[in-house]
């Protein structure tokens, strides 16, 4: 019973953090976030190996 509380609250915690430092990404399209993996995937090609 212990071990349950102790996963309970930790899984509290984990919601607790990321609603407080996680980032919001329902901007638009055009938002920082988006922007941003837009210029990572032009500088960043994937190679797939066949």
């Amino acid at each position: 019973m212990t071990i349950l509380l102790i996963i309970l609250i930790l899984f509290v915690l984990l919601d607790v953090v990321a609603l407080r430092w996680g980032y919001d990404s329902r901007d638009g399209v055009n938002g920082a976030e988006w922007t941003r993996r837009q210029q990572w995937l032009l500088t960043h090609p994937i190679h797939h190996d066949a």
